[in-house]
């Protein structure tokens, strides 16, 4: 079961990364680009739900450890 655990973590943490990386991404397109207003509108809707998925993914991640410590 540890075993389990272990790589679940690892898997969220992974995802964790490349949420992040997805939005600084997307971030970097909102200022360097020549975009409509509905596109960025776009982008930025999309980055608050990575937002609130990092957010997620860090609480279940941080339970987890918790988890551990018991």
């Amino acid at each position: 079961m540890p075993d389990k655990r272990k790589k679940g973590a690892q898997s969220k943490e992974e995802q964790l990364e490349n949420t992040r990386a997805r939005m600084d991404e997307a971030d970097d397109r909102l200022e360097l680009s020549n975009m409509s207003e509905e596109e960025k509108e776009n982008i930025r809707l999309k980055n608050k739900h990575r937002a609130e998925q990092i957010e997620g993914l860090e609480s279940e991640l941080s339970d987890g450890y918790d988890d551990e410590d018991e």
